[in-house]
């Protein structure tokens, strides 16, 4: 167990974290994740990178990138709506358990 818990530590230094077998989240991804799921909304990609230039966290003036991977890995959905031109951005229900397990260890 502690091995486990050393090997999550060295990925986390690394850059990389473990999702699945097949899926790896960077610290940058790990970190908007992080942020968007502190609120229950719908980020729109132009208020994530504000937020995360006000509190200093890495990622600032690559979120559109950012949350295109982490779409394309399940962390996050896309959310549609008549009432808005742009579409916005929900931590999905993957992205809420990688999060607890992470918090976990």
């Amino acid at each position: 167990m502690i091995f486990y818990k050393l090997q999550i530590i060295v990925k986390r230094l690394a850059g990389i974290l473990p999702v699945s077998n097949k899926i790896r989240i960077s610290n940058a991804e790990f970190n908007v994740l992080q942020v968007m799921a502190e609120k229950d909304i719908d980020w729109i990609w132009m208020i994530l990178d504000r937020t995360l230039a006000v509190r200093g966290i890495p990622g600032f003036s690559n979120v559109a990138n950012i949350v295109t991977s982490l779409v394309n890995n399940g962390m996050v959905d896309i959310v549609y709506s008549e009432e808005n031109a742009k579409p916005r951005y929900r931590v999905s229900v993957q992205g809420h358990q990688f999060l607890s397990k992470q918090e976990a260890q």
